[in-house]
């Protein structure tokens, strides 16, 4: 009976773990992914970008109606007959349009749109009263952005 020498065993058992290798590279490439950094956290990211801008509010219709009234009653002065009721009737077109948009544009606040990317690498935009600068950590809670 033969006995192989420690060399010998060694030897063996390295060539067959390269064996091993090389034919388990042969027969299925290997696929490097890219694994989100926050994987245990479907709703966390990081914020990308942040930027300040003025939203308009909803109009109350306020605007609209001394719009009318004003420019019905400067409509008024024009004109005789027909040609002062359709005057009448410009006028309060044309002042409630610019009662409203005056509303509009006095009403209005800042607000922060933020650009998060996810983790699981898509990117949302979310517009917030807070503000976030690039690279904080959040997650969100209830559809808002939350530091975490």
């Amino acid at each position: 009976m033969k006995f192989a020498t420690p060399f010998q065993a060694t030897s063996r058992k390295s060539a067959l773990l390269i064996a091993a290798f090389v034919t388990s590279m042969g027969s299925a490439p290997m696929a490097v992914q890219a694994q989100p950094r926050d994987h245990g956290c479907r709703d966390c990211g990081t914020v990308v970008s942040s930027r300040t801008v003025e939203q308009a509010q909803k109009a109350s219709g306020l605007g609209a109606v001394g719009g009318a009234v004003v420019g019905g009653l400067l409509g008024n002065q024009v004109g005789s007959g027909n040609g002062r009721t359709l005057a009448t009737v410009a006028g309060a077109a044309a002042g409630g349009y610019a009662g409203n948009n005056i509303e509009r544009s006095r009403n209005t606040k800042m607000v922060t749109e933020t650009r998060v990317r996810m983790s699981d690498g898509s990117i949302r935009t979310f517009t917030n009263q807070g503000s976030y600068r690039n690279g904080a950590k959040v997650r969100i809670d209830n559809d808002r952005l939350v530091r975490r």
